[in-house]
C-alpha cells in the first residue's frame, strides 16, 4: 500500500494532550482524530469549557474529504497570523489528515511578541503531534444493490474477496445489502459482482 495512494490517509490514533511553559504563558495543546466540522466544532467548544479560565483557546483541523480537504483554523483573538496558520503548519508537516489541534493558552504576563507567539504555537502544536500514535486508514465508499437469493453465496465470497464489511442486510423476494468497500476498488467490485452473478444483481 503505497503512503500517495489517493484514497488512504494517515492520522493519530487516541486524544494526546502536552503542555509547555514559555516565558511564564503555559501552551495546553491537544490532538485528536475527527471525521466532520461539526465533530470538530464540539471538541473546541467541550475543551474550552474544559479550560473555561483560559485566555486563548486557538486551533486548526484537517478533513479529508472526496472533493478536497477541508482546512480551517482560528487564532482566537491572538494577533492575526500568530497562532492558528502555525499550528496547521505542523498538522500539515506530518501529512496528517483528519485530524484537530487545540492549543490553549494561559496568558503568564509577559508579552512574546508575534515572532514569539508564532513560533510557541507551532512548538506546542509539533510538540503533542510528536507524542501521538499515527495510524493509516483507508477512505471507504458504501454499495447498495440487490439480488436473488440463489446468488448469496457467489456474492458473498466476491465481498470477502475484497474485504468488504456488510452495513445492512435484509431477505425479501430478493436480498438486499449495503456493503462498504475500500474507495479505489468500488468500480472493480461492481465489475467483479456483475461478472459472477451474470449480470443478475441491480445496483440502488
Amino acid at each position: 500500500m503505497r503512503d500517495d495512494s489517493p484514497d488512504q490517509y494517515l492520522t493519530i490514533k487516541d486524544l494526546t494532550r502536552s503542555k509547555l511553559k514559555i516565558k511564564g504563558s503555559i501552551f495546553i495543546a491537544t490532538a485528536l482524530s475527527v471525521s466532520s466540522e461539526e465533530e470538530s466544532r464540539n471538541w473546541i467548544r467541550k475543551i474550552s469549557q474544559e479550560f473555561f479560565d483560559a485566555t486563548y483557546h486557538c486551533f486548526a483541523y484537517k478533513i479529508k474529504t472526496d472533493q478536497s480537504d477541508i482546512v480551517k483554523y482560528s487564532d482566537a483573538g491572538e494577533p492575526r497570523g500568530t497562532a492558528g496558520s502555525p499550528i496547521l503548519s505542523a498538522i500539515e508537516s506530518e501529512k496528517l489528515s483528519n485530524v484537530l489541534v487545540v492549543v490553549t493558552r494561559y496568558f503568564g504576563g509577559t508579552k512574546l511578541g508575534t515572532g514569539g507567539l508564532s513560533r510557541a504555537y507551532r512548538l506546542s502544536a509539533q510538540a503533542v503531534l510528536k507524542d501521538c500514535e499515527k495510524i493509516k486508514k483507508l477512505v471507504t465508499a458504501e454499495l447498495s444493490f440487490q439480488f436473488q437469493i440463489n446468488q448469496t453465496n457467489k456474492v458473498n465470497q466476491v465481498l470477502s474477496q475484497f474485504d468488504c464489511k456488510i452495513l445492512e442486510e435484509s431477505f425479501g423476494d430478493n436480498v438486499a445489502m449495503k456493503a462498504e468497500v475500500r474507495k479505489g476498488n468500488l468500480e472493480k467490485l461492481k465489475r467483479v459482482l456483475l461478472d459472477s452473478t451474470h449480470g443478475q444483481i441491480k445496483f440502488t
